[in-house]
């Protein structure tokens, strides 16, 4: 999982917040579950249990306070995706990892095509 700078992207862009998102290990982290197979190996759940926990935790908070300055059918959409966010959270730490993907999925869907057209993360973008 190489971190490039045009895999990065300051939320700052997008939602008038300051957080380091890095999107690549984010789309990643959502990969190495939806892709699998079958059961994920425990030493593999261990690591990606917490890291999707957080990448679910950083994502909801950021558009949690970008949604009010969003345009368009973002804010619903995003509404409706935060207060899934929070009910699934609320289940504690017994969050099946599939449904914490998803979630992660659908968060870093919104993060990345809810901003301004000249916001959004582009390939091939420099700096933050």
């Amino acid at each position: 999982m190489a971190n490039t700078l045009s895999s990065r992207t300051a939320a700052a862009d997008v939602t008038g917040c300051t957080a380091d998102i890095d999107v690549t290990t984010i789309r990643a982290s959502c990969h190495t579950v939806l892709a699998a197979p079958g059961a994920l190996p425990s030493r593999t759940r261990d690591v990606i249990g917490p890291l999707l926990l957080g990448h679910v935790q950083l994502l909801g908070m950021e558009l949690a306070t970008a949604a009010p300055g969003m345009r368009g059918e973002w804010r619903p959409v995003t509404a409706h995706v935060l207060a899934s966010t929070w009910e699934l959270l609320a289940d504690g730490p017994d969050v099946p990892l599939w449904e914490l993907a998803i979630q992660c999925r659908a968060l870093l869907t919104i993060h990345e095509q809810s901003g301004p057209a000249d916001h959004r993360l582009v390939a091939g973008r420099t700096g933050t």
